[in-house]
C-alpha cells in the first residue's frame, strides 16, 4: 500500500495537482476482482484492491471528492489508477466520490 501511494502522490505532484486536494488516502481492501468462479473456494487470493479518496476541503468539517475532470484533469486520474494498478498484487483500483457528511475525510 506504501509503493501505491508513493505512486499516486508522485503523479500528482509532477502533474502539478497536489495544491488543488487536501489529502487523498489510499485504502487497501481484501477485495480481488476477476477471480475465475471455478477456482474461488479451491484457493485463497492473495491480490487486493485499492481505494483512491481525493478530497477537497477547507476545513475538514465538510469537503466533497475530487471530480475526474472538474477539479482533476481526467488524464492525471488515469495516470494515478495507471500507476497503482502496475503495483504487484493489485487486482483493481476504485474512486471513492463519497462527500463528508455523510462519510468521514477519511474512509472507515
Amino acid at each position: 500500500m506504501r509503493e501505491v501511494d508513493a505512486r499516486v502522490n508522485a503523479v500528482l505532484l509532477q502533474e502539478s495537482c497536489m495544491s488543488r486536494l487536501a489529502q487523498i488516502p489510499v485504502v487497501l481492501i481484501p477485495i480481488h476482482f476477476d477471480r475465475d468462479p471455478a477456482n474461488m473456494m479451491a484457493t485463497s487470493s492473495i491480490l487486493r484492491s485499492v481505494v483512491l479518496r481525493p478530497f477537497i476541503t477547507s476545513d475538514f468539517m465538510t469537503g466533497l471528492p475530487a471530480k475526474p475532470g472538474a477539479d482533476l484533469p481526467l488524464e492525471v486520474v488515469d495516470k494515478m489508477v495507471k500507476a497503482a494498478s502496475e503495483v504487484a498484487g493489485i487486482s483493481r483500483v476504485l474512486y471513492d466520490m463519497t462527500s463528508k457528511p455523510p462519510a468521514t475525510t477519511e474512509w472507515e
